[in-house]
């Protein structure tokens, strides 16, 4: 039979539980910092200019998936608001004319006016906590 335990002994045992506990919670707000939940956040509009249609790729920081629109009828945009990291626009199959833009708390951060020769316009804007 074992002696019961000692009333300093107790403290131990809540903090080995505990410990792990608090940084599972950390690590938890940590990573949320990138979703715009802590921290600094910003509205992103994405937008495409033009004429026809394009197949437009884009992603949201804080997102882990790229979000894919086939065949979309231009003028076309989305918007959201989010937290630090990389906003990327694509546009495959643009037709000439076709131009993409990011505007980041309504200030034109990056814009391209032309598709290349495989008919691919792109923009991206990475934002950082200050």
């Amino acid at each position: 039979m074992n002696p019961p335990a000692s009333r300093s002994a107790l403290p131990h045992r809540v903090a080995r539980r505990t410990l792990p506990a608090i940084a599972a919670t950390l690590l938890a707000a940590t990573s949320l910092t990138g979703c715009g939940l802590f921290g600094k956040n910003w509205d992103v509009k994405m937008e495409v200019t033009g004429s026809g249609q394009a197949d437009i790729a884009y992603n949201f920081s804080g997102k882990n998936k790229q979000t894919k629109v086939p065949g979309a009828e231009l003028p076309w945009q989305v918007a959201q608001n989010v937290g630090f990291g990389f906003n990327d626009l694509a546009v495959l199959n643009a037709p000439p004319g076709t131009a993409c833009r990011i505007y980041v708390n309504g200030k034109l951060e990056e814009s391209s006016d032309q598709p290349d020769a495989e008919g691919t316009v792109t923009c991206n804007a990475n934002l950082q906590d200050e």
